[in-house]
């Protein structure tokens, strides 16, 4: 794309001679005449300078042009051109044969010899329809050579001496600089006559003015473009670890959950083990007393009487210091697995009330999807697609035909398709072109193939699909593949952040693309 008013103008010049090519092989098919025309050196002019090159009455159409080149452009046909061209256009096609030989080629060969004024003026219609046949062939030429063209219109035809007062019969001031392009152009068998260009310097200025605008309208919405694509990978690496952390917590918490089990049963065990102690411990000291017993019983009884008192005394105190040494053995035993399990009871981490617990990833898509589902048909435009999301303020759109989907639109595909100059910012510079891009069929931006969940679907398993796959929507099917609704990561914020009691998340998420 040319950048400076030199490179607009050498690009203009270039495509006018593409230009008057075209032209003459327009006429050439129309009109069955062999016509050729010639690019003569282009130079600087002034007003006064095309009055001593045109010493005789010309022609000259002005084109209105805008897009890459902004303001007015002139077409300049000399006398005998005048003549030519007309007797050429209005001939009627079937008689095309009389340049050679009837009364066309006779008209057009009285009128170069004494043809006046007047006369030029008689053909002025078929001067403008020449005027019309130059401007299709011109506007096509540009249209293909010229990034940025807009469009060529003929604003008016004049026919006369216009040097006296050009600002009113051909849009020029006498002092204004000027780019003029001599051409050379015969149509058989008649003699060589001038059509030539002028382009305005201030043409090119406006140019090259509007170009660096332009420019700078498109780095600031590149840079635009630049940070939202930022802050949406911010966003989603923000989620990623989001959800990377709460997987982590919930793994901490089943192993802290787990250990604690395990310390309950092994408390439990202790517990068990000791109960089943003590009996075996009472049994043996009853053993051990009825053999005592025995034994005293076998003395004799005044050996008895007296020791009885001396066996009564020693066998207790044995008895009371064996059973005192397993008692004391057996509070040591409990104490230490008491000791134990509260020790392993503090280090386990347990909620109070008011403190926050993570979210269940046990959710279901059903939970949180959005009931109300926007559809349009593949072959709907995106001016329809734009006007019947923003109706439902919804960021996505499901399109397909009889409930079979087909494809899905999002803000952004919208934001892609569309010109940038069709917003509010930029509606100065806005062309029937940028419009024509609301046309666009909703099939051709559409992000297919869809991938779909069940009702049943876990948010664990969405998140981490969302996250493998890049998508931020997914539509929500039943087992006949019938649309129950839409989960978008707004959802699953919303899901997430229940769980959190100082953040609101009352109210709908305004997600509708704002943009024309």
């Amino acid at each position: 794309m040319p950048t400076s008013q030199t490179e607009v103008q050498s690009q203009a010049v270039e495509l006018s001679a593409e230009a008057m090519e075209t032209f003459c092989e327009d006429i050439s098919g129309m009109f069955g005449a062999k016509i050729t025309c010639g690019k003569l050196e282009a130079a600087s002019e002034t007003v006064e300078g095309l009055k001593n090159r045109f010493k005789n009455f010309v022609a000259v159409n002005c084109v209105k042009t805008d897009g890459s080149l902004e303001g007015t452009f002139q077409i300049i046909i000399d006398r005998e051109g005048i003549f030519i061209l007309a007797g050429l256009i209005t001939m009627p096609e079937q008689m095309t044969s009389l340049l050679e030989k009837c009364v066309g080629p006779a008209k057009i060969e009285q009128n170069l010899k004494s043809g006046s004024l007047k006369d030029a003026e008689e053909a002025q219609d078929a001067l403008a329809e020449a005027g019309n046949l130059f401007i299709g062939s011109w506007d096509r030429t540009f249209r293909e050579g010229m990034e940025d063209h807009g469009h060529f219109v003929q604003s008016n035809t004049f026919i006369g001496q216009p040097w006296d007062n050009p600002e009113k019969t051909i849009n020029l001031t006498k002092d204004e600089e000027l780019l003029y392009v001599p051409y050379t152009m015969k149509i058989e068998p008649y003699p060589d006559f001038h059509c030539d260009v002028i382009f305005p310097l201030a043409l090119f200025s406006k140019t090259e003015a509007k170009l660096k605008i332009e420019a700078e309208a498109k780095a600031k919405v590149e840079a635009e473009e630049k940070a939202k694509a930022e802050i949406e990978a911010k966003d989603k690496a923000e989620a990623e670890e989001k959800a990377k952390a709460e997987a982590e917590e919930k793994a901490k918490a089943e192993t802290e959950e787990k250990a604690k089990a395990e310390a309950e049963e092994q408390t439990k065990a202790e517990t068990e083990e000791k109960a089943k102690a003590e009996p075996e411990a009472e049994e043996k000291n009853e053993a051990e007393n009825d053999k005592k017993e025995s034994v005293t019983k076998e003395d004799s009884e005044t050996a008895a009487e007296t020791k009885s008192h001396d066996n009564d005394t020693d066998v207790p105190e044995e008895a009371v210091k064996q059973e005192e040494v397993t008692t004391i053995e057996s509070d040591e035993t409990e104490q230490e697995a008491v000791s134990e399990s509260i020790q392993k009871m503090v280090q386990s981490p347990a909620h109070l009330p008011g403190e926050h617990t993570l979210p269940s990833l046990a959710i279901c898509a059903k939970d949180i999807m959005q009931k109300d589902v926007v559809w349009g048909n593949p072959d709907e435009s995106v001016q329809q697609a734009l006007t019947k999301m923003q109706q439902a303020d919804s960021g996505y759109m499901i399109a397909g035909t009889d409930g079979v989907i087909e494809g899905i639109v999002s803000k952004s595909d919208i934001t892609g398709a569309i010109s940038p100059y069709l917003r509010p910012l930029f509606a100065k510079w806005r062309r029937p072109l940028d419009d024509a891009t609301l046309q666009i069929k909703i099939k051709w931006i559409m992000a297919r193939p869809v991938r779909t969940i069940k009702p049943g679907t876990s948010l664990e398993a969405i998140m981490e699909s969302m996250s493998q796959l890049g998508g931020r929507c997914m539509p929500v099917v039943d087992q006949q593949s019938k649309v129950q609704g839409l989960v978008t990561v707004f959802d699953i914020f919303k899901a997430l952040l229940q769980y959190t009691s100082n953040v609101s998340t009352t109210g709908k998420t305004n997600q509708a693309p704002p943009l024309v």
